[in-house]
């Protein structure tokens, strides 16, 4: 019940919609808009290759159900948090024990850190839901192999998700090489018609343009010129220091913390440093786990082992930025070896761990300044600008303390389109008008609308109006 209500606390006043959010959110509409076959999503990062449209579908499904309003976004995301909390519960105790399961679904559930990943939604979101049933299936596959259908369906589905999540890609290959003798032909078949039909989009769209798709991240490796950049003491120190915030934020993270401040949206970037003593916890914690892990040696312990071993390895060696988001599977694996070796206290020990967790975490999310932020912050600004317009035609401009002219400032766009009118022009023309050629008429603005990001704007000529929701400004200026 507390997990419930931490989960659930604010969730539209909390939800964090930006550039992310927005790129995602436009391509989705358009499927509302006009139902089509899309064969990728949006991009991966910058390394030239596209995922699947898997969730650029489920964002379309929610966007018709509410008929565009974003908040049904924010209700999903932390619904689905739920959702897994409660799985990681189901499958931990199937495998572990109830201790272990009560443990490890604490730890996930109510920690302000996991939450707050779940208060936005992006390609992202479903890692921690398929990881902890990749997990489960991978483990309970040896006793029935038809649970390696599911494998296969969640490795198929990585390629609509997020990348990170083919780094359980050698695992999964190691285990059903091990059980191949185990798996019938007809279940193979099974296999490579799931995945084929799963992937089928990538597939046509890698076809007719000659494998550029699927060679991106080769060229971006091996490509001198593409940008890519090598690994360097530098690069091994940011990655190793962000896994260890993160091992003590799990417990832990500053009061009066932000999404905006803890996931560097906007122009927004003040990542808590946890106390030393939560991070040395956790290192002992997860060092008990190992040795549990290899004097038992069984398959369940092993396939953990082998997960939360290899995204450290990887994440240490990648030479990209060192997003925290990179890790949401490895925060999983984490949750469930602390309850693995936690559950090895006297439930008079343990209880109250727990207890002060919860409690600490609810005082956390509850001094949240997130709100300001937040998506019905944005809402209230758009709904009192709006009536000073009418339905004349108007462009929008985005500023903050930032320079570049719409990446740190995204979501307002798709937020007037939503709870007001379409701009005929904006700032985010520049990098979503692909998406949306149809709304660019060309009509000229009556109206300038401007909006900025903790900060107020200057200008020589004097606003119709000026407005202030949470940390937003916004201001309407005859257009000239």
């Amino acid at each position: 019940m507390a997990i419930a209500v931490l989960r659930l606390w604010k969730v539209p006043e909390f939800f964090s919609f930006n550039f992310d959010e927005e790129y995602q959110a436009s391509m989705a509409w358009e499927q509302v808009k006009d139902f089509h076959p899309i064969w990728i999503g949006v991009s991966a990062s910058n390394i030239e290759y596209y995922l699947g449209p898997g969730f650029t579908y489920l964002n379309a499904f929610l966007f018709k159900l509410s008929n565009g309003d974003p908040v049904i976004l924010a209700w999903f995301s932390s619904i689905l948090g739920l959702v897994t909390t409660g799985s990681i519960y189901y499958t931990v105790k199937e495998l572990f024990g109830k201790k272990p399961a009560l443990i490890a679904m604490t730890i996930y559930g109510a920690s302000a850190f996991l939450i707050f990943f779940d208060r936005r939604f992006w390609n992202p979101t479903p890692i921690p839901i398929i990881t902890i049933w990749l997990i489960y299936s991978l483990i309970q596959g040896h006793k029935d192999s038809r649970w390696y259908l599911l494998t296969i369906t969640l490795y198929a589905a990585f390629y609509h998700v997020h990348l990170s999540l083919m780094l359980f890609v050698p695992i999964i290959a190691a285990v059903l090489f091990f059980d191949r003798k185990k798996i019938q032909w007809k279940k193979w078949l099974g296999m490579a018609s799931i995945f084929y039909t799963i992937t089928l989009p990538l597939l046509v769209f890698d076809f007719v343009h000659n494998f550029d798709n699927m060679l991106g991240p080769v060229k971006y490796l091996f490509d001198k010129g593409s940008g890519a950049q090598a690994t360097t003491l530098t690069s091994i120190n940011a990655h190793v220091q962000t896994m260890l915030n993160a091992l003590g934020k799990i417990w832990f993270m500053r009061l009066g913390t932000t999404i905006q401040d803890e996931h560097c949206l906007s122009s927004h970037c003040f990542i808590s440093e946890p106390p030393w003593i939560l991070v040395l916890a956790s290192l002992i914690i997860l060092g008990l786990f190992i040795r549990t892990a290899i004097q038992i040696h069984d398959r369940k312990h092993l396939i953990l082992l082998s997960g939360i071993i290899t995204y450290a390895a990887v994440f240490t060696f990648y030479s990209g930025y060192a997003a925290e988001y990179f890790l949401l599977a490895w925060y999983v694996m984490i949750s469930i070896s602390f309850g693995i070796v936690l559950s090895k206290l006297p439930v008079k020990m343990f209880i109250p761990i727990l207890a002060v967790f919860i409690i600490a975490n609810g005082a956390l999310i509850q001094s949240s300044k997130q709100e300001q932020y937040g998506l019905m912050t944005r809402k209230q600004l758009v709904q009192e600008i709006m009536p000073h317009i009418g339905n004349k035609a108007f462009e929008l401009e985005t500023y903050g303390t930032d320079p570049r002219r719409y990446h740190s400032y995204g979501g307002w766009r798709f937020l007037f389109k939503a709870y007001g009118e379409t701009p005929v022009r904006s700032f985010a023309d520049e990098a979503f008008g692909w998406i949306y050629p149809d709304e660019l008429t060309g009509k000229e603005p009556v109206y300038r609308v401007v909006v900025t990001d903790t900060m107020q704007y200057t200008s020589d000529e004097k606003p119709i109006e000026t407005f202030k929701s949470g940390a937003y400004y916004g201001y309407v200026f005859k257009s000239e």
